[in-house]
């Protein structure tokens, strides 16, 4: 199939753009870059040609029907083009709307300000888009709300013909008091559970009278003004009234924060032992979709209340609850070999965001953490950075070591992973009590992580570098690696450590030979070589994201040992 690297370098658009800006290039190449690929027989400059001189004018108002019109062009890049085109209006209408944005419950009652006084119940709704953005301000009923429960079909049918996402439903109380009665309760109840059915979140209830207003949502965040979600995960209020009771119905032994999140590594060690996920933050929306689809089932309270975040640098650390222990594997490529070691002066600011971290500990002060980061930030920068770190992390007050583990030696995991972990306690006398857990004898074999039915597209038999590979991949449960030039033998009997490297296509992922021929390591075998269980959930997304996602995570019976160490130095 052509591809951009099919045209001259010279005239590459992907070239074009990083030496000259995006200026320099024609509408033809920036849609040539967001195609990425053409079809059998059309360059992907041509494609994206006939694209452009096709729609031309109406290239903004284009619909996944026309471009599936263009010959060659299939469903899946029909949507990548419309969503991109549809994301670029989104923000466009964002940054130019004169919609009434509803952000939070100051806004609600600046709508209804009126029915403050009313000598009869009104019962009023306000219908929103997927940003949160005012519809339609609609008067549900008039008379003593006590006497008939108003009827969800009353709501979602006027909601649905405005084609709402989520709704706010508004009650005064001519007696001046804005508790919630029973009766609002059962309202409320009762249309959350048909928004449920609906696909339309109830985001809040509130009740406004003489002295003061109360707001469901608000409430359920310990009485903090929160803004309304506004984009991602929506969930109505008594969903996360429910949620929030039914925590106390098994009581963790521990309460933990997962930062840089990934795929949820930590998370899945920490439940093992007994924790409970209170917030976590990951950035990238494909590993937001893995954790979410693994996670979401077993604690839904941490999606449901708000507190599955996203760019951690924007949330405020007074807004996260409370914790007894915090985890973070936080970004590991400006300090490795492979990130060119740019540590804290990382262009990307990846560096930067452990000092997220400080602030999180600084206002919140856990019992302890746990910080994963590849083994050259020991010696990066000649010692400096780790020393800064140290630095900042002593100035708290925490008691601090590290130490360097190796999956294969010390979590019964057939990788060669080496990390540092930087353990932190408040307390001088768990610090003193706490030691790192001594090394294990390997049990598990490659072979053991090896996936017994394989899809075909894995082997290289036929394909190009099968030619170049046959000769010296000739051991089964033998990890091999392809170096550009040559293969490399895996001898020490266990897997390389994997990378996100993996994720960049090529030859990056290690390769084995099995029964049907040559092939690479699934996304479900590097999952298996972490230590993630076999009922661990791939979501729909690329291979290329699922390699780079293992790549990037932890080895899970290792980090488990950690913690188990921490929770004994504790006495919990």
């Amino acid at each position: 199939m052509p591809k951009i690297k099919d045209i001259p370098k010279v005239d590459r658009p992907r070239e074009k753009l990083l030496k000259k800006g995006s200026n320099a290039l024609s509408k033809t190449d920036l849609l040539a870059i967001l195609l990425g690929s053409g079809i059998k027989g059309i360059n992907v400059q041509t494609l994206a040609k006939t694209i452009i001189t096709k729609f031309n004018k109406d290239f903004l108002n284009i619909t996944i029907d026309d471009l599936l019109t263009v010959k060659g062009i299939g469903q899946a890049k029909a949507l990548q083009v419309y969503s991109a085109v549809a994301l670029i209006k989104r923000f466009y209408q964002e940054q130019n709307s004169t919609d009434l944005i509803i952000k939070n419950v100051q806004n609600v009652l600046t709508l209804a300000f009126n029915i403050r006084d009313k000598k009869k119940e009104h019962l009023i709704c306000l219908h929103l888009d997927s940003r949160n953005a005012l519809i339609k301000k609609e008067t549900l009923s008039i008379g003593l709300l006590d006497k008939s429960l108003i009827h969800p079909r009353e709501i979602f049918s006027s909601a649905l013909e405005n084609k709402a996402a989520n709704i706010i439903l508004i009650h005064n109380h001519p007696s001046g008091d804005p508790t919630p009665s029973r009766q609002d309760k059962q309202v409320a109840k009762n249309i959350g559970k048909a928004g449920q059915i609906m696909g339309i979140a109830l985001l809040d209830f509130v009740i406004i009278a003489k002295n003061g207003h109360n707001s469901f949502y608000q409430e359920l965040k310990h009485n903090k003004t929160i803004d309304y979600v506004g984009d991602g995960f929506q969930m109505g209020i008594f969903d996360q009234f429910e949620t929030k009771k039914s925590i106390y119905k098994n009581e963790p032994k521990f309460t933990f924060i997962d930062l840089f999140a990934g795929i949820g590594g930590f998370h899945l060690a920490a439940s093992n032992l007994g924790g409970k996920c209170v917030f976590a933050s990951e950035f990238d929306e494909n590993a937001r979709k893995t954790y979410q689809a693994n996670f979401l089932k077993h604690n839904k309270d941490l999606f449901y209340s708000g507190n599955f975040a996203g760019d951690i640098t924007k949330v405020d650390e007074k807004d996260i609850p409370n914790f007894d222990f915090l985890f973070a594997g936080f970004p590991c490529q400006p300090f490795s070999v492979a990130g060119y070691r740019q540590g804290f002066k990382d262009k990307g600011g990846r560096g930067n965001l452990f000092f997220d971290i400080v602030r999180i500990l600084k206002e919140k002060k856990p019992k302890a953490f746990i910080l994963e980061n590849v083994k050259n930030l020991k010696t990066h920068d000649k010692g400096k950075t780790i020393k800064v770190i140290y630095d900042e992390l002593q100035k708290l007050g925490y008691k601090i070591t590290d130490n360097v583990l190796n999956a294969m030696e010390y979590g019964n995991t057939p990788q060669n992973r080496e990390r540092i972990f930087i353990v932190g306690f408040l307390e001088q006398k768990a610090f003193n009590k706490f030691s790192f857990p001594n090394k294990t004898k390997l049990k598990k074999t490659i072979h053991s992580c090896l996936d017994k039915i394989v899809d075909e597209k894995y082997y290289y038999n036929n394909k190009p570098l099968y030619k170049k590979l046959k000769n010296d991949v000739v051991k089964k449960d033998t990890i091999y690696q392809w170096r550009r030039k040559y293969v490399r033998e895996n001898k020490s009997n266990v897997c390389p450590t994997l990378t996100a490297n993996m994720g960049m296509g090529g030859h990056n992922v290690p390769i084995i030979l099995d029964d049907q021929g040559i092939r690479k390591l699934t996304p479900k075998e590097c999952a298996n070589f972490q230590g993630y269980p076999k009922k661990y959930i791939l979501p729909n997304i690329t291979d290329s994201n699922l390699y780079k996602q293992f790549g990037n995570s932890i080895c899970i019976p290792l980090v488990e040992r950690v913690t188990n160490n921490i929770i004994l130095a504790l006495e919990i």
